[in-house]
């Protein structure tokens, strides 16, 4: 009998270290995926930048050529369809550009902020300037991590002109309108339009105009569409919460694996959306 209960007493010591070895393991890994994560850079050209005269040269022309379009995306990270939005303020639109450029070629410090543990979000050290917002743009970052896993964050433009962005950002809040500063201030992010073919401008309104009456106020969930209904909103994180806003407006999937949760990376890779802008992003690989 006390052989029996020395067996079973050695047996619970058993279970208990390997349930306690399990756990130390694991937090160890995690802090290790933790830091490696920490070590996120802001992107920046390797090659020179051209003067502020030769920008000009370029943008002053009547017709900007295909090969225009390609020399301003090395050089500041917009696009066409970016440069278009600039190019319609005139005068304006070509100062903003040329600023975009210097922030695009400039170096910052990276500011590693934990908030939860594990969890964290990577800014730089000054704002950065982005291009003109329209009604219904989508702005996605890689800068927060989960351990090692980058999970990002995104917001849907609800006011371009205003600079005001709908996200939902941590569980103990709800979802609200804010100004985009904060994207600004982060290692990288990237400025999406959905394509015309998609939803055109009218439709794009009609986005802002459901998400501003229906989605704020909504309590976050960062596992929701795995521990809630994908297609219902009593609960949401910030890319559920764009994916949502299109997909009860205009019937598109904006989710680009179609899993249950819908990530900004996910949103970044739909065939539904094209880049306006990038910084901190390698501009060729993106967020892949």
């Amino acid at each position: 009998m006390k052989a029996k209960k020395l067996s079973k007493k050695i047996i619970a010591i058993i279970v208990c270290a390997v349930f306690v070895g399990i756990i130390v393991i694991t937090a160890c890994s995690m802090q290790i995926a933790f830091v490696v994560a920490d070590k996120i850079e802001c992107w920046r050209p390797a090659y020179g930048m051209l003067a502020s005269a030769e920008i000009d040269g370029i943008l002053n022309k009547e017709q900007l050529s295909e090969e225009d379009y390609k020399v301003l995306y090395a050089q500041t990270g917009l696009t066409k369809t970016g440069v278009d939005r600039a190019l319609k303020k005139d005068y304006t639109g070509k100062q903003l550009i040329k600023t975009i450029q210097k922030n695009y070629f400039g170096e910052y410090k990276v500011d590693n902020r934990l908030f939860a543990p594990f969890v964290c979000t990577d800014y730089i050290d000054k704002t950065v300037t982005s291009i003109y917002l329209e009604e219904g743009d989508i702005i996605v970052t890689s800068s927060t991590h989960i351990a090692g896993v980058r999970i990002g964050h995104s917001g849907l433009v609800v006011n371009g002109a205003a600079k005001r962005v709908l996200q939902a950002n941590a569980y103990g809040s709800t979802s609200r309108i804010e100004d985009v500063t904060d994207f600004m201030q982060r290692v990288n992010f990237m400025v999406l339009r959905v394509k015309d073919s998609s939803a055109d401008a009218q439709k794009k309104q009609e986005v802002v105009d459901y998400a501003v009456e229906n989605l704020q106020g909504i309590a976050y969930e960062g596992l929701a569409g795995l521990l809630t209904d994908k297609n219902k909103i009593k609960k949401t994180q910030c890319s559920h919460l764009v994916w949502y806003a299109y997909k009860q407006v205009t019937g598109i999937d904006l989710d680009g694996n179609g899993g249950l949760i819908v990530t900004p990376k996910n949103i970044a890779a739909s065939e539904h959306v094209e880049v306006v802008q990038v910084f901190g992003f390698d501009p060729v690989k993106l967020w892949k």
